[in-house]
């Protein structure tokens, strides 16, 4: 079975451009363009990785991905802030609010393929130590 990936992000070309890539890369994607619904689509979609932006209107990032947290279905799910909301308060408050991890727009070929390695942790690391390598290599 294929990886499932879910975008969340109200900008419509950037969420349906990342789709394309990762549908052409071999993924299950899907996007969503509004922060309230995208709990319902993940909770039916039921997503491996999600990538959320933070700075939506009406309900935002933060908002999005605790009630995806929230959902038991979604409970394995990787989920990233993906915006470009780069402060070190956004960053710590992502964290706080339940994403597992921060990373700036515009998302590069190689920075997505290696988080993508995230679906499929190596051997002798687990998905907790991936994140938590990637989070400390991450710019600040």
């Amino acid at each position: 079975m294929k990886e499932r990936i879910l975008v969340v992000d109200d900008d419509c070309e950037v969420a349906n451009s990342l789709v394309r890539l990762l549908t052409t890369m071999g993924y299950e994607s899907k996007a969503s363009y509004d922060g309230r619904q995208a709990a319902d689509v993940a909770s039916d979609f039921m997503p491996d990785m999600v990538f959320i932006d933070i700075g939506m209107p009406g309900f935002d990032g933060y908002q999005t991905v605790t009630q995806i947290r929230a959902h038991r279905e979604c409970g394995h799910a990787i989920l990233i802030a993906l915006t470009g909301w780069t402060t070190p308060e956004v960053r710590q408050r992502a964290y706080q609010h339940g994403f597992d991890l921060h990373v700036a727009k515009p998302l590069g070929l190689d920075q997505l393929q290696e988080l993508l390695t995230l679906l499929k942790p190596a051997k002798n690391e687990s998905t907790e130590k991936r994140i938590h390598r990637l989070s400390a290599a991450a710019p600040r």
